[in-house]
């Protein structure tokens, strides 16, 4: 099955994070407006309350306006920068007052904005105890930068938050759908071979009728690979019977006078009927490698099963005078399905001393690193040209020029079983400088 190469377009997350962080400035925004118009007019009524509170201490402790106090403050006397002085004064009186401001006499008490110069004053009146009308004015400028700084303060929280809960927003979805991602990669992983429910325990709720039904797909898949296999596996062995039967009549036929014409066509039906038996074991080989329940994987001993495969494939080569040769100093021991592994190893044996000429040489040989196991088979026949490397591992292909008979079924069977145990295998010439032979690798990862 093809792995998951890219994510789609239209992600799901990707949508999620952008309505969600179109939703969260939205209201950021609207919420950062009103809390920066709120604490701006909360700062102009606290320091209406300033200058209302400064008046009040005038009128309750009796204070007199006959010195400085007239000259307004400076910028590094009070940040506030107040300005205090009497109304209705005459210009003798005020004397001290050279920097007071003109407001006019007529002020009510309270609170009044008044324009002098091109300048704007925020200015509280109110009369004394003794009479006296007492002004307090604050340049608006001053006041709107003192809200200004007051109100950025109050927003400032709020403007750091908003990254940060973008920031989380991206990790929070991340977590909740990654249960979707471990999904992606449960169902990617199944083979055509062995398909198995996906559990729907961890999933969220939403997702589980979805899990549910590709359940119930994988399920009926299964039934119909399974239905297949057993159809392949009983015309395999429904048809092995007659051809038994075919095979032994030849026999029997061999052994009468026949004529030299009616001998030659006999010795073509004993072919004919070998290719047949050979066709079938294959396919009956095809169907146990790939039932899943034929036996569970085990330790097994990689030299022992080349000495079996030999054992059996030992007369067909000593026929073709083949030196068939391996080392038996080297052993590994490999976790595997031992009925797949020596069917694998048996039809690369067997597919090498095939088309190995008569006094050929095949060589085996077991390699063993920290990372994996490694078996080569290295022959001296005609190997395979480089455009048809893959194509050899086709069902029913053949190379063609071959003189020998066969199903094509051999190493289609072998890559079917290199993909379940997640091995490689690779093919090679034996004499590259000739290009001449054929090396097979297998790697089985550890």
């Amino acid at each position: 099955m093809d792995g998951v190469k890219k994510r789609p377009s239209n992600s799901l997350k990707t949508r999620l994070s952008y309505w969600i962080s179109a939703a969260i400035l939205s209201v950021a925004i609207i919420a950062a407006s009103f809390t920066f118009s709120s604490a701006f007019e909360e700062a102009h009524e606290l320091q209406d309350d300033v200058l209302q509170q400064m008046a009040v201490l005038f009128d309750h402790y009796s204070l007199t306006l006959n010195d400085r106090t007239l000259t307004p403050l400076s910028q590094d006397q009070l940040e506030f920068q107040v300005s205090v002085q009497l109304l209705g004064s005459n210009s003798a009186s005020n004397a001290l007052a050279q920097n007071a401001l003109a407001l006019p006499n007529n002020l009510t008490d309270g609170f009044h904005t008044v324009n002098l110069a091109n300048q704007s004053w925020r200015v509280f009146v109110r009369t004394l105890s003794s009479t006296q009308r007492i002004a307090i004015a604050q340049d608006t400028a001053i006041r709107d930068d003192i809200a200004f700084e007051t109100a950025l303060h109050t927003l400032m929280p709020l403007l750091v938050l908003i990254p940060i809960l973008l920031l989380l927003l991206g990790y929070i979805l991340g977590k909740i759908l990654g249960p979707i991602s471990i999904l992606a990669h449960e169902v990617d992983r199944q083979t055509e071979h062995d398909l198995q429910l996906i559990p729907t325990t961890q999933l969220p709720s939403e997702i589980v009728p979805f899990v549910e039904a590709i359940n119930r797909l994988l399920s009926k898949n299964s039934q119909v690979i399974a239905s297949q296999k057993r159809f392949i596996a009983d015309a395999a062995h429904e048809l092995r019977s007659p051809i038994t039967a075919l095979s032994l009549q030849a026999q029997r036929l061999q052994q009468t006078q026949l004529t030299d014409d009616a001998r030659q066509k006999l010795n073509a039906l004993q072919a004919g009927i070998g290719r047949s038996i050979h066709l079938l074991e294959q396919l009956l080989s095809m169907a146990r490698q790939q039932d899943n329940s034929v036996q569970q994987p085990q330790t097994i001993s990689l030299k022992m099963v080349f000495v079996e495969v030999i054992e059996d494939l030992y007369p067909l080569a000593e026929a073709k005078e083949i030196d068939l040769g391996f080392s038996q100093d080297n052993d590994a021991e490999l976790n595997a399905n031992p009925v797949r592994l020596k069917t694998l190893i048996h039809n690369l044996i067997d597919n090498a001393i095939r088309y190995t000429p008569n006094g050929g040489k095949i060589d085996l040989s077991i390699t063993k690193t920290d990372q994996y196991i490694e078996m080569t088979i290295k022959d001296t026949g005609p190997g395979i040209a480089t455009d048809e490397a893959l194509k050899v591992f086709e069902p029913f292909y053949r190379v063609l020029g071959s003189n020998e008979y066969g199903s094509g079924l051999g190493l289609a069977i072998v890559a079917s079983i290199v993909q379940q145990m997640d091995a490689k295998i690779s093919l090679a010439p034996t004499d590259a400088v000739n290009n001449c032979g054929l090396c097979i690798t297998v790697r089985f990862p550890l």
